[in-house]
């Protein structure tokens, strides 16, 4: 009872809006759940009447920090190269990267163009629904947004992934 309680007060600092239902084995009662239109502007301003109104102490978020940095650029990608980049730039900057995503080109894998997509350090990657059509050019587009985003190291770094011929 005790851990229910802390368990409840932890949840009221996250949102104290919501409504807590208890479920048993993660089996909830449907009606509870679904169709409550939960955004109602009058609980709000029962709760806090001031809600709507200015204050010189609201926080304020700085979106001149954010950023989006787009690159693209043609060619085949060494997967393994490609899969180092992401891991150290993920360990490095995971806190910077609010999003990543991208279309790419991998040596070795055929026609099979691929797609990752990522918030924060929680990145999702797997083939693209249709494969690099017949003379398409082979494109790697990659798109990060965050702050404190180099394009040229970015770039730079990206580029080096390239898979390049070996010369006999």
């Amino acid at each position: 009872a005790e851990e229910k309680a802390k368990l409840e007060a932890r949840l009221r600092t996250i949102n104290k809006f919501a409504t807590v239902i208890e479920t048993e084995r993660s089996r909830a009662p449907l009606d509870r759940i679904l169709g409550l239109n939960s955004f109602n502007m009058e609980s709000i301003l029962n709760y806090d009447p001031n809600f709507f109104d200015d204050e010189d102490e609201k926080k304020i978020h700085n979106l001149e920090l954010v950023q989006s940095v787009g690159i693209k650029f043609e060619g085949n990608l060494h997967a393994q190269w490609f899969n180092m980049f992401m891991m150290d730039l993920l360990r490095e900057r995971a806190a910077d990267l609010y999003r990543t995503k991208g279309l790419l080109s991998f040596h070795g894998q055929g026609d099979t163009k691929f797609v990752f997509q990522g918030v924060h350090e929680q990145i999702n990657f797997g083939p693209a629904q249709k494969p690099w059509k017949e003379g398409e050019v082979r494109e790697n587009k990659f798109v990060f947004i965050g702050k404190n985003l180099d394009r040229a190291e970015l770039t730079k770094s990206l580029m080096e992934c390239l898979y390049k011929e070996e010369k006999k």
